[in-house]
């Protein structure tokens, strides 16, 4: 039996449509590899570790479709990467303003264990969103893959959405086209900022940053 708490990497509804679907191999992938590191859950400082939860809204959308989830989830949970890492996973969500106002609904993602040098702070990768924001199933998977080599990462936000409303045209539409013409400063500063954000977090060290982008995170 397959419950949400096993799961931690996929929000309610992604959860549903793959369980729907018959998605089961790689639900158990993932709740086999979340039972096994349980008890060894610490964060780089020592303490115990929060449950994985990417996004304060646990029922954000965060693919096109179910099927997208289901090829997904498949894929994530069967990195070969991700799935030689002898340690854990933890990621948080990750909100901040920017100085013109913008909440920033992100993630921030990091490992622990597997070899990874503890207690002291760490490189870090900003990853910008593609057109659809920062809920999306794929960039947790590229997050996560980072974190087993050693990155703090940070899914940045830069349209705003806690609930992967990215997804829908009618909403997104706007919020991107505030960044065309014109607006390609505003794309520059709040970019800037979302790695600036990074960089100030105590787990990593502010002289060793990247910032990675797909489709519109390449033009931020």
């Amino acid at each position: 039996r397959i419950e949400k708490h096993d799961c931690p990497y996929m929000s309610d509804r992604t959860l549903t449509l793959l369980l729907a679907t018959g998605a089961t191999f790689a639900c158990a992938s993932l709740v086999a590899r979340v039972r096994s590191r349980a008890a060894r859950r610490l964060t780089m400082s020592g303490a115990a570790e929060p449950a994985v939860r990417w996004a304060l809204d646990d029922d954000a959308r965060t693919a096109a479709s179910a099927d997208q989830a289901h090829i997904l989830a498949q894929a994530w949970g069967s990195d070969p990467e991700i799935g030689v890492f002898g340690g854990t996973l933890c990621a948080v969500p990750f909100v901040r303003t920017t100085t013109d106002g913008l909440v920033m609904h992100g993630s921030l993602a990091y490992c622990n264990g597997g070899g990874l040098r503890e207690g002291s702070p760490r490189p870090g990768v900003c990853l910008v969103h593609t057109a659809v924001g920062p809920q999306d199933l794929y960039l947790r998977w590229r997050a996560h893959a980072l974190a087993t080599r050693g990155y703090v990462v940070l899914i940045a936000d830069l349209l705003g959405d806690p609930h992967g409303d990215g997804w829908e045209p009618a909403w997104c539409g706007p919020r991107r086209e505030v960044y065309t013409g014109e607006g390609r400063p505003l794309l520059q500063r709040r970019t800037r900022e979302a790695l600036q954000q990074l960089a100030e977090s105590p787990l990593v060290d502010a002289s060793r940053l990247a910032l990675v982008g797909w489709c519109f995170g390449g033009r931020a």
